[in-house]
């Protein structure tokens, strides 16, 4: 599982929204799946490994071809520097990542759920005290550092991931970039608190299920749709800082050059062909292979 995982990160990226941002249990609730955070025994291990195989399978049936469409889709309409990128054809390619984030959410749901609920107290003891552990060093990096060096390291990271897919960026790119960035709402905080109390949640829920009849449900509710502990402001300001970004994309757009037009195609084709390798649909296999 962990090797897909990057694609989405990848596809969530080119959009210019963190993955912090739009799945803040992605980092505590996967990292478990695949036994990360906690010492499984040799039955766990052995019940992980069916459990994993299978939904390989799955991904690489169902997911994967999506993906490569998904960013085939995305090269289609950056093709044109006479056809400007329109903010709903932007908007989504948001919304359908968050489709099949949560049909991946869905899918494994009841996977971890299983899990989860064979381990011990000792387990689920480990698997937070790791998790507060991380929660800290996340807290140093992310929220507790003075605004202006948050907002100088953001700008690095989109100065990066943006010379990955373009190339070389030019020096109004760059301001672009530096007018985004401040333009974002503070969300660190927020993002960290919401991550805490789904964690709480969970918690919760684990010391309770020998004794709750609904523990199962409850739980891959919280699996499913971690969003709904979001308090409103949270809500707000991501829903702020996606329009702020989906606008900038589109600005950045109009200010490619040929050479970063045709390298962003080139990355965007050579992803998608991976994709196709990687997949299990024939379809997708044939499609590459005509290519060839």
């Amino acid at each position: 599982m962990k090797k897909f995982l990057p694609v989405l990160f990848f596809l969530i990226a080119f959009v210019g929204c963190g993955p912090r941002t739009v799945y803040p249990h992605l980092n505590w609730l996967i990292p478990w799946y695949v036994s990360d955070y906690i010492s499984l025994d040799d039955s766990q291990k052995s019940m992980l490994q069916q459990r994993l195989l299978k939904q390989l399978d799955w991904h690489c049936r169902t997911q994967l071809p999506a993906y490569a469409e998904v960013l085939r889709t995305i090269g289609r309409d950056f093709a044109n520097p006479d056809q400007a990128l329109t903010y709903s054809r932007t908007q989504a390619y948001t919304i359908k990542l968050t489709e099949l984030w949560k049909g991946l959410m869905n899918q494994i749901g009841p996977d971890i759920a299983d899990m989860l609920t064979t381990a011990s107290d000792g387990q689920i003891g480990e698997l937070f005290d790791n998790l507060a552990t991380q929660n800290q060093e996340l807290r140093k990096k992310y929220v507790e550092l003075p605004s202006r060096q948050l907002n100088e390291n953001r700008q690095k990271r989109m100065n990066k991931r943006l010379k990955y897919w373009v190339s070389n960026l030019t020096a109004r790119q760059k301001e672009m970039i530096s007018e985004w960035s401040s333009q974002l709402e503070p969300i660190s905080e927020d993002w960290l608190q919401n991550r805490e109390l789904i964690q709480a949640k969970a918690r919760r829920l684990l010391a309770q299920k020998s004794s709750r009849r609904d523990f199962r449900a409850q739980l891959l509710e919280l699996i499913a749709n971690p969003d709904q502990m979001r308090t409103p402001a949270y809500q707000a300001k991501i829903s702020a800082n996606i329009d702020i970004t989906i606008k900038f994309i589109i600005r950045l757009d109009q200010l490619l050059s040929l050479s970063q037009r045709s390298h962003l195609l080139n990355r965007v084709e050579s992803l998608a062909s991976d994709f196709d390798q990687l997949s299990c649909d024939p379809k997708a296999v044939s499609k590459t292979q005509i290519k060839q």
